[in-house]
């Protein structure tokens, strides 16, 4: 069996930028989030200017967020062991970011944390949910309410030994540009099956107001098929295909 990679605890923040969009306020709001070193990495997919004060890693094509992601927390160094993912366009608040690393040493089998989500009008986002059931996949939706399964990628703080223990996002996934989207469901399910929680923070709070300039690189019917393909047997699989016929 191959040993446990250790990290220490420094932080990184990730973001990614697809279709040249520019970065928004993920960066220079990050000074409020957090009183400790922060490693900002800005990947980019599709011709944005790099950040200030970044690392900067740029891929040629336009992968998709989860494999983008997946890069780059791979060419981290070990002494990283927090990686905040968020969009470009998160505006941090005050000990966001301290918050949620004070809640994880509290739950230390806590694999995933995210903050409480609010729109730049003040109202409360759709950030996270249950993990969708049968019933859920044949109506083609993902409820962002109960028990707390899965978190928006818009902004959650990973534990990097829990990250690699499910080797990441499944890249297969490739933005269907609806929230959320089937890699933030598939990774919180990945966690749970391998003993890590999943956890909403609401006294940790962001600002976002939506994804912007992002490209759709696979139908949202063909990633919630794939996703039903890797857990319901086979009599549920072919009530799933007759409904899509239906439909």
């Amino acid at each position: 069996m191959d040993a446990v990679q250790q990290y220490g605890d420094a932080l990184a923040v990730v973001t990614v930028t697809r279709a040249a969009q520019p970065v928004g306020a993920v960066f220079t709001s990050l000074p409020l989030a957090t009183g400790g070193q922060v490693t900002a990495v800005h990947v980019d997919t599709g011709g944005a200017p790099a950040a200030e004060g970044a690392t900067f890693l740029r891929i040629a094509e336009d992968i998709g967020h989860a494999a983008a992601v997946n890069r780059a927390v791979a060419a981290l160094e070990p002494a990283i062991g927090w990686v905040a993912i968020a969009a470009p366009q998160v505006t941090w608040r005050r000990g966001t970011i301290d918050v949620l690393l004070d809640a994880a040493a509290r739950t230390p089998r806590a694999g995933a944390l995210g903050p409480l989500v609010r729109t730049t009008a003040g109202a409360v986002a759709s950030s996270m949910g249950a993990l969708p059931g049968l019933l859920d996949v044949l109506r083609g939706r993902i409820r962002p309410d109960g028990a707390i399964g899965w978190l928006d990628s818009a902004c959650l703080l990973v534990r990097r030994t829990a990250w690699d223990s499910v080797d990441g996002f499944d890249a297969r996934y490739a933005d269907a540009g609806r929230r959320p989207e089937l890699a933030d469901v598939d990774l919180g399910d990945r966690l749970g099956r391998a003993g890590w929680l999943t956890v909403h923070v609401p006294s940790a709070e962001v600002t976002f107001d939506g994804w912007t300039g992002q490209g759709i690189l696979e139908p949202y019917d063909r990633a919630l098929r794939r996703y039903a393909r890797t857990r319901f047997r086979a009599p549920a699989r072919a009530l799933i295909a007759l409904a899509r016929r239906v439909r």
